[in-house]
């Protein structure tokens, strides 16, 4: 008796640390996947924000006009920064919730900072993070180009290779062993 329930107690603890260990994996996959939207969609935003600096707006001014025009992964990161500024914190320090588009877009957020605090010059700065975001995202295409066909092996073999046979190899053989007299 006390040996089943010592069973169950063991079956159980090793049930939670299972579930547990698949719900840590599951929310890791989650945030490298919203990550790599992100990063996949920087060369539009920094694009857009080019945009309006190249028009001639002023980092203050150049959040609030192009949050509509952003990418949907990376648009509620600006409307973060932009409740806080409505909230009264400076501008600058009110960039630091761009921090959650990762590492990727570290130099945009470092560009927009010292656009902020210091007065530098933006699009420099802007137009350098678009070449750099562009070649990380080809990069990457060209990455996941070259897992392709080890990810299509399996289905090959197992599917389109029995296939094959069933269809071209065994009616010939059919057909030649037919043919033949013993």
């Amino acid at each position: 008796m006390i040996t089943d329930l010592l069973a169950g107690l063991l079956l159980f603890a090793v049930m939670a640390l299972l579930i547990r260990g698949w719900r840590v994996r599951r929310a890791r996959s989650v945030l490298i996947g919203r990550l790599a939207i992100i990063e996949r969609s920087l060369p539009e935003m920094i694009d857009i924000l080019r945009l309006g600096v190249h028009s001639g707006l002023s980092v203050h001014l150049l959040i609030p006009t192009v949050l509509d025009a952003l990418p949907a992964a990376v648009r509620p990161a600006f409307v973060e920064v932009q409740r806080r500024v409505a909230r009264g914190a400076r501008l600058g320090d009110a960039l630091e919730a761009l921090t959650v588009l990762g590492d990727a877009a570290h130099p945009v957020l470092a560009a927009l900072r010292a656009a902020a605090f210091e007065g530098t010059s933006l699009s420099t700065s802007l137009d350098r993070s678009a070449t750099e975001a562009r070649a990380l995202r080809r990069r990457r295409a060209e990455q996941e180009a070259r897992r392709l066909p080890v990810l299509l092996l399996f289905p090959l073999v197992l599917c389109v290779l029995p296939a094959f046979v069933l269809l071209a190899v065994v009616p010939l053989l059919v057909t030649s062993l037919g043919a033949l007299s013993f």
